[in-house]
């Protein structure tokens, strides 16, 4: 199932992880120029700048979302209750999916580089 939304994330960032203690990588961040950080249970992904503007994000099937273009990260992500979550700073959780297995493939498309309006999340 594909689920999408329009958000305003305070300090422009999401998070998406499963659930439990999580190592977040916030010392990783755009340290390589990469909009996504990541640690082994938790992304942290940069989206439209909060003040400018909303960012419409997606999520859903790698094959269901893709837009046809290379990802801007892949990766894999412990998922050790078999759930995904996508929220922001405060809390605010935007989706929550159900995942086959404890560890998720996670695949994210950026709209721009640096200032994203469209975030595409596949899993796998």
């Amino acid at each position: 199932m594909t689920q999408t939304a329009i958000i305003q994330p305070v300090n422009s960032i999401v998070f998406i992880h499963g659930d439990g203690d999580l190592d977040v990588p916030v010392n990783k961040l755009e340290r390589n120029g990469s909009l996504v950080a990541a640690s082994s249970n938790c992304l942290i992904v940069c989206v439209y700048p909060e003040i400018d503007g909303p960012t419409h994000i997606t999520l859903g099937r790698s094959a269901d979302v893709d837009p046809g273009s290379t990802p801007s990260f892949i990766g894999e992500l412990e998922t050790p209750q078999k759930q995904l979550f996508i929220d922001q700073v405060d809390d605010v959780v935007v989706f929550t999916q159900a995942v086959p297995s404890t560890l998720t493939t996670i695949r994210i498309w950026l709209s721009h580089p640096r200032w994203p309006e469209k975030v595409v999340i596949g899993i796998d």
